[in-house]
């Protein structure tokens, strides 16, 4: 038996979808966590940034903030990839899980609804297995989900302000403003 019918005769119909869903998730989860704690661990965005004002270390204060914020904005759309997908995955899961039982109990009547004489407890096994399957699949799915999902926002918003805080004390700096303080 393949793992494809294995996974459609455990959660009915919606198997390779929550399959699907599940490597989506899983995807982004490891490829987020690669690249977010690469760049913590490095601190290849503070440099990255860094070297950046120091390209630009002539311009007037006003331009080279401006050339360091659009910079940021970008670097941060880019760590920040997938986390919506991610929230995607994580509204979408139990969407499928719920309607996977809706699926079995529609199963487990017609079942009972073509069955005559007294009801036995195999007949709403299936239905209600896929039922129960299908909720709880969603559900595994959608919890690291949201937890990725929010826990890398969490990280990429920590990671850009703390590379906007060095890169407004660096460019101070460079004024010659005295920033003791502010570190």
């Amino acid at each position: 038996m393949t793992t494809l019918t294995l996974l459609q005769n455990q959660l009915g119909p919606l198997g390779l979808p929550l399959l699907l869903c599940s490597l989506v998730t899983l995807m982004i989860l490891v490829e987020r966590l690669m690249i977010l704690g690469a760049h913590t661990l490095r601190g290849t965005l503070r440099s990255q940034g860094l070297s950046l004002l120091q390209q630009h270390s002539n311009a007037d204060k006003l331009l080279r903030e401006e050339i360091a914020g659009v910079w940021l904005q970008g670097r941060q759309r880019k760590l920040a990839s997938g986390i919506r997908l991610l929230q995607i995955m994580a509204l979408l899961a139990p969407l499928l899980g719920l309607l996977g039982t809706v699926i079995g109990l529609i199963q487990v009547f017609d079942t009972l609804g073509d069955h005559h004489g007294p009801v036995e407890p195999a007949m709403l096994a299936e239905g209600l297995g896929i039922a129960m399957k299908t909720t709880a699949a969603g559900l595994i799915i959608a919890v690291p989900a949201v937890l990725g999902a929010h826990g890398f926002q969490l990280w990429v918003d920590k990671l850009t302000a703390s590379t906007e805080q060095a890169l407004n004390v660096n460019s101070l700096q460079m004024e010659g403003v005295c920033t003791e303080a502010l570190a």
